[in-house]
């Protein structure tokens, strides 16, 4: 058939304004014209017209086929399709070669998932996958006008594909049995040609070719391999043991290679391959063949890197672990004493003196649980925490995170309740958010936290979905930037692992993720309450802590101290006999009567027959010898329902790994005075408030 080159003419333009469905017109018109002047200068319009019609017509795939090769077993080279998603290419064919209808009139018509549009007069069928609902409407009223359009162009260039199909070597190896193997492989395969003086063309792919390089068939063929491999192959700057080297001597050679190299899709993303090539024995009027095959490893090496740093965490974690157990006990030691020390002086002096070394054990304190949280093997460490409190230890952190032209704004409500949280975890989270606010602005702007006080009930308020919620009292904390916003497409993602909109080399994708798990693990929620061209908004919800039921009894100013309600005898068990002397004088001090052991399994041969009117067990988590100190307290209450109370710097493998699992409440090391006290009032010890 001759070239027909139809212009958007008087007459186009009274049949379209005649036309009831011309809502698509106005879209369709400016890109077929365009369309149009690309044909006349002689360049490809199939896939562009394929890309054209899905857009307009909102569908997931256009499909492009002669009807004389609706019978193929595998879509033919002649066809040209685009696809949204790349998987479905995989599928489509299968689905479309089926139709029924070939020795029927050709009208436009419904079928399956598909709207088909036999064209009139011409070889050609086009099938249009998951359109809108008035597609097939606009195409029953429209197809001879828009027929009159785009069929010249699309015949010619159909015939001219066919004609340079005859003459391509994909037709001498397109065999059944190539096809079998090859065209349903997971893996991409390409045939390529290598004359001695010319760049390695490819002749073949695959299916899998086009689903893991998002390039159509039409866009692979004939072109060079370069187009897969554009950052790997052909770089004078290669050194010689790259890979990229290794496979050009391989091509160059006729030798095989193995190994991995990074494909560039059509989307600019990479994907890495584990690629393998052999020489075939077949050649062409272009040159030697030889086939690639790659497979896609990305989530593989995503996996084996995720999984190293996880055995690298978990090693770090035994280390600091055993560290900070050790390191713990240490500064139990220095607090007890000197604490102990400041009930007996009464000089100001040596007061402050005491006092300034106690705060350098605060802080060795605070070191120390940062690095096991830094571990991730920090363990039933939740617990009631002011978020004033730490949004305030965060603040000269965070400015010297943030760049100078950076404002960190603080508006909180004063006289919040306690939240119920990891405090460690807390501290991460508002950490990510305020990093990530920053790197949503140019350089410049102001970061506002702010903290409230509010009712929750029915739906989670926000634009990152709407789900229910246990109603209730709830503190909040906003993160306010006035960056750039999030696209509204990408808002569904954004709590996605691994997902991120940062340069890989910026960011992993892990920081919003985490923030999320953390939320959900302390019974809270998580939204986005606005993201606009102004900035985000970005909320955390945390239920009111319970309180707790119990009488407030602290050391008053003067040295007072808290005495136990009635008579009491207490068992302590700690390897550290430094700590165990802290514990015995503090016990002692309450007005308990203490037998104290540094070896549980003396305890435990002593006790094996009784408990001996002990009333209360004090002891250590990890401990040498063959017993841990929640084994040696799971033995003792199975003789007597007695308070059980832990004292640990760190927990380590006891075979359970949470809150919810452990029976007994956790006093973590170093504490004072008056963390033993509320600890104590925690397991139902009672304590009188007058004072010796």
């Amino acid at each position: 058939m001759g070239v027909r080159t139809t212009g958007t003419d008087s007459t186009v333009s009274n049949e379209f304004a005649q036309t009831d469905f011309n809502t698509f017109w106005p879209r369709l018109l400016p890109e077929l014209g365009k369309l149009q002047a690309c044909f006349i200068n002689g360049e490809d319009i199939l896939l562009p017209l394929c890309r054209i019609l899905a857009d307009v017509s909102q569908s997931q795939a256009v499909l492009i086929v002669p009807k004389d090769c609706l019978d193929f077993q595998d879509m033919p080279a002649s066809s040209t399709c685009w696809c949204r998603d790349p998987v479905r290419y995989l599928t489509l064919w299968k689905e479309a070669k089926d139709w029924p209808f070939a020795n029927q009139d050709p009208i436009v018509h419904r079928w399956q998932s598909f709207i088909v549009w036999p064209a009139k007069d011409v070889n050609i069928q086009i099938f249009f996958h998951s359109s809108s609902e008035l597609w097939l409407s606009f195409l029953i009223d429209s197809s001879d006008l828009l027929s009159d359009i785009i069929m010249g162009m699309l015949v010619q260039q159909t015939v001219d594909w066919q004609e340079r199909a005859k003459n391509r070597v994909v037709q001498s190896i397109d065999s059944e049995m190539f096809q079998s193997i090859v065209s349903n492989s997971e893996d991409l395969i390409l045939v390529a040609s290598r004359s001695p003086f010319g760049v390695p063309n490819i002749m073949y792919a695959n299916a899998a070719a086009t689903s893991i390089s998002h390039y159509p068939r039409t866009q692979l063929i004939g072109k060079p391999i370069t187009l897969l491999f554009q950052n790997q192959l052909f770089k004078e700057d290669l050194c010689a043991d790259h890979e990229g080297c290794q496979l050009l001597e391989a091509i160059n050679t006729r030798r095989e290679f193995d190994g991995e190299l990074v494909c560039t899709k059509a989307d600019n993303e990479t994907a890495l391959l584990h690629m393998h090539i052999v020489a075939l024995d077949e050649r062409s009027e272009q040159g030697s063949l030889f086939a690639l095959v790659g497979r896609d490893i990305t989530e593989q090496k995503q996996l084996q890197q995720l999984m190293a740093r996880t055995q690298k965490m978990q090693a770090m974690g035994q280390l600091v672990g055993g560290i900070a157990h050790d390191f713990n006990n240490i500064l139990g030691v220095l607090k007890g004493n000197l604490e102990l020390m400041s009930l007996k002086v009464s000089e100001d002096k040596v007061a402050r003196y005491l006092r300034t070394a106690f705060k350098a054990c605060q802080r060795g304190t605070d070191l120390t649980r940062r690095l096991l949280q830094f571990s991730r093997q920090e363990q039933f460490s939740a617990q009631a925490c002011q978020v004033n409190d730490v949004i305030e230890g965060l603040e000269e952190l965070l400015g010297k995170s943030l760049t100078t032209q950076i404002k960190l704004v603080t508006e909180v409500k004063s006289d919040l309740d306690c939240i119920y949280v990891d405090r460690g975890d807390l501290e991460d989270a508002l950490i990510n958010l305020v990093l990530n606010a920053k790197d949503s602005m140019a350089g410049e702007g102001q970061i506002t936290i702010r903290t409230d006080e509010s009712h929750l009930s029915g739906h989670l308020p926000g634009i990152t979905g709407r789900p229910l919620v246990e109603s209730g009292e709830y503190i909040t904390i906003s993160v306010i930037d006035s960056g750039c916003g999030i696209v509204t497409e990408l808002l569904e993602k954004i709590f996605e692992p691994f997902f991120t909109t940062k340069d890989k080399s910026k960011g992993t994708g892990l920081g919003l993720s985490m923030v999320y798990g953390f939320v959900k693990r302390s019974k809270g929620y998580m939204s986005v309450i606005k993201s606009d061209s102004q900035g985000s908004e970005f909320r955390l919800w945390f239920p009111v802590a319970k309180k707790l039921a119990r009488q407030e009894i602290q050391s008053d100013a003067k040295g007072g101290i808290p005495r136990v309600t009635q008579k009491l005898k207490v068992l302590i068990v700690d390897d550290e006999v430094e700590l165990l002397n802290v514990l015995t004088d503090y016990c002692e001090l309450l007005g308990m009567e203490v037998e104290a052991y540094s070896d549980p399994i003396l305890v435990r041969e002593k006790y094996k027959s009784g408990l001996n009117g002990i009333g209360l067990l004090i002891t250590d988590v990890l401990m040498p010898g063959g017993i841990n100190g929640y084994e040696l307290a799971n033995e003792l209450s199975s003789k007597a329902s007695i308070p059980i109370l832990l004292i640990s710097g760190f927990i380590g493998d006891i075979g359970i790994t949470n809150n919810a699992q452990m029976p007994y409440k956790v006093l973590h090391k170093p504490f004072d005075l008056d963390g033993l006290v509320t600890a104590l009032q925690q397991v139902g010890i009672s304590f009188s408030l007058d004072v010796i």
